[in-house]
């Protein structure tokens, strides 16, 4: 195992303006939590499906921590571990660490931890893991470094309002002025608390739909991107319950509103880009794009947003089409499907994998599809070679278990646990009744 004690760190790009870590040893780190009266340290990581999970520390512990790494039960997290082997670690990783709201005390440190195996192997299963190897993966084919960038919608609803009724209240619609001088406050907290936590933003607005928004995120390599979309979802609900809302990432949660995606833009990170490995680059990631859908839209409700207003519901490119798979943004691609039910890091590592693969195998780049193909007959998208992503969870997860290179891309750990999860909440939705059988069936 490394020994930190003597570790140095100095990082201004992920560390917020208002509270540098400094350090050349570990005494002068906890000095300085003394000094801010921070007593807590909160060691976070995610399970396979992207839930946050913490362990709080005492400061005073946090140098034979970092020595060390800290214990904890795998086989009470999904997708790690069986009990006969459960004994994991936390090694936390210092360039993650930011201030942080506590239920223990007023603030407290908290940073992002990797997973090993107790004899300080990486644990195969987890996400951070499986990103960091994708990125391994890529470079070795020749791909771009990629610098990633996040576009998060999200509903924000009033707390003492139903969920039916909650869209009636907010007349403002896509880029216009709010309409609640609360909201207003609220997104305003919400960037403060990102600024405070390391993650910077770009630019917010109002979305499509009543009481709907979108945080977009600044572009950065790809595993700092995907615990920028963790932390991010953390500060937004933090943010929202303070002034009374619910902040929901649900990707469908009103019929006859647009859902909200997680769009994730893969730019070179260079001044100069390579514009035919970057093509490839995207055709790679068209051609997984089916078996892609149950990583980027793993849950039931993902499928009543995809083919929805401004959401893809067939595999394509474009740089002016309303709602392609992915969009064209000079050398850069937003890849429009995911949602952010989706784990980021297993989201953003499936997509290195499988454009890496396109660069591999040198795929071209298909047609521009500058229509809707959903206005073609069967016949009209055949003759195109335009594919429809799946329609249901069920279908994704046999596209998944099909396409060899995205299941080498998760491993055979993460692969099989993921698709067991997910087959068992298939099989709960479709055995509960819903509201609308008994309206369409109960006078039957």
């Amino acid at each position: 195992m490394l020994d930190f004690r003597d570790f140095v760190l100095y990082d201004q790009a992920r560390i917020s303006s208002g509270w540098w870590l400094i350090m050349s040893s570990i005494a002068s780190l906890l000095r300085q939590l003394e000094a801010e009266r921070i007593d807590t340290v909160q060691l976070q990581f995610t399970d396979l499906m992207g839930a946050v999970k913490v362990v709080s520390i005492p400061s005073s512990r946090l140098p034979d921590v970092l020595g060390r790494g800290v214990g904890f039960d795998g086989s009470s997290v999904e997708g790690f571990a069986r009990e006969e082997e459960s004994d994991m670690r936390l090694v936390p990783d210092l360039a993650t660490a930011c201030t942080w709201p506590s239920d223990f005390s007023e603030r407290a440190l908290r940073i992002i931890c990797d997973v090993v195996l107790p004899d300080g192997v990486p644990f195969a299963g987890d996400p951070r893991r499986i990103l960091a190897r994708a990125a391994e993966r890529a470079r070795a084919a020749g791909a771009p470094e990629m610098a990633v960038s996040a576009e998060l919608e999200f509903f924000l609803l009033p707390q003492d309002e139903r969920l039916e009724d909650a869209h009636l209240g907010d007349p403002a619609r896509y880029f216009d002025a709010l309409s609640s001088d609360i909201a207003a406050r609220c997104l305003r907290s919400m960037a403060g608390g990102l600024t405070e936590a390391g993650v910077p933003v770009t630019q917010i607005h109002h979305e499509a739909a009543p009481h709907q928004y979108e945080i977009n995120l600044t572009a950065l390599p790809p595993l700092c991107a995907a615990d920028a979309v963790v932390t991010a979802k953390l500060v937004i609900r933090r943010e929202a319950a303070r002034f009374g809302f619910t902040a929901s990432f649900m990707p469908k949660p009103f019929t006859d509103h647009p859902g909200s995606g997680l769009h994730l833009t893969f730019a070179p990170a260079g001044e100069t880009a390579d514009v035919a490995r970057c093509a490839a680059f995207a055709a790679g990631i068209l051609a997984h794009a089916r078996g892609l859908s149950a990583i980027a839209n793993p849950t039931v409700n993902s499928y009543k947003r995809l083919g929805g207003s401004e959401a893809p519901g067939f595999v394509g490119w474009s740089d002016h089409h309303p709602a392609p798979y992915l969009r064209a943004v000079g050398s850069a691609w937003e890849w429009r499907a995911p949602d952010a039910s989706a784990n980021p890091y297993l989201a953003i590592a499936c997509a290195l994998v499988a454009g890496a693969d396109g660069i591999e195998q040198a795929l071209p780049l298909p047609d521009r599809l500058d229509e809707r193909p959903e206005m073609w007959s069967e016949e009209q998208r055949f003759l195109r070679h335009v594919a429809a992503l799946p329609e249901t969870l069920r279908d994704a997860l046999d596209a998944l278990e099909q396409d060899d290179c995205l299941q080498a891309a998760l491993g055979d750990h993460a692969m099989r646990h993921f698709l067991e999860a997910k087959r068992l909440e298939w099989a709960a939705y479709a055995r509960t009744v819903h509201v609308w059988e008994r309206e369409q069936y109960l006078t039957l």
